[in-house]
């Protein structure tokens, strides 16, 4: 089981790999000094750095070719985000699974809802920089993922689309290009309709209280069904 993002994200899915009997391997960027609690203004992420995403596939790679097994990658908020960029950029890596709760897929979107002023927006920018090609590169890849579900990558994306989830977000991790624009592009191009579960959780909660069960196929929350045609269902974004 894999998950990046650092200290605060691997402690999040630590008791899911522990429940579930996976080893966890955590990555982490270099130049994040977010190592445990009274830290946090030291978070520095790797926001899809293309050279962290080939050094930890890497490493990865070699770690499951030692360890066997099926290969998960999962992570919630960040962390969906990361492991889903990771994934889509690597699909040489084939995982099993790709979970991603809470999260969002487009990394431009996520900027263009943040303030300047805002903690994570200075950091995508001390990171990435404002250019709207330099966000869209280090986005999660769609053909990456119609290649890795080809292939037979069993991807799931959970996300809330409650009040307190908008709010708190803006509509970063439920709006229509959070998650949903990209799946409903990819089964268009796969030609094969693509599934995702809606909650009314709190952010992050759907990991902490059905980890385990995620991991087994029992998905939280509303099924819905992104069709061929590359529409969205109305129940899959936050109003």
């Amino acid at each position: 089981m894999v998950t990046s993002g650092g200290w605060a994200y691997c402690e999040q899915v630590r008791a899911v790999a522990q429940r579930t009997g996976y080893e966890l391997m955590c990555g982490r960027y270099a130049k994040d000094g977010y190592l445990g609690p009274g830290l946090r203004s030291l978070r520095h992420l790797d926001w899809g750095d293309p050279q962290y995403l080939a050094s930890f596939a890497a490493k990865i790679g070699v770690a499951h070719r030692a360890v066997g097994g099926s290969l998960v990658l999962i992570g919630v908020s960040y962390s969906g985000f990361g492991v889903a960029t990771l994934a889509s950029h690597h699909p040489e890596l084939r995982p099993d699974r790709v979970v991603v709760i809470d999260s969002y897929l487009d990394l431009e979107a996520r900027r263009n809802l943040l303030p300047d002023s805002h903690e994570t927006a200075r950091e995508i920018d001390d990171e990435v920089g404002k250019s709207v090609a330099a966000l869209h590169q280090r986005s999660v890849s769609a053909h990456g993922l119609a290649r890795l579900v080809r292939n037979g990558t069993q991807l799931t994306v959970i996300w809330s689309v409650s009040e307190d989830e908008r709010r708190f977000f803006n509509g970063a991790t439920c709006n229509r290009r959070a998650n949903a624009q990209t799946l409903a592009g990819l089964a268009k191009a796969i030609r094969r309709p693509m599934s995702a579960w809606v909650t009314s959780s709190k952010h992050g909660r759907d990991l902490w209280r059905y980890g385990r069960g995620i991991m087994n196929g029992l998905n939280p929350g509303r099924k819905v069904v992104f069709p061929i045609d590359g529409s969205i269902p109305e129940s899959a974004v936050c109003r």
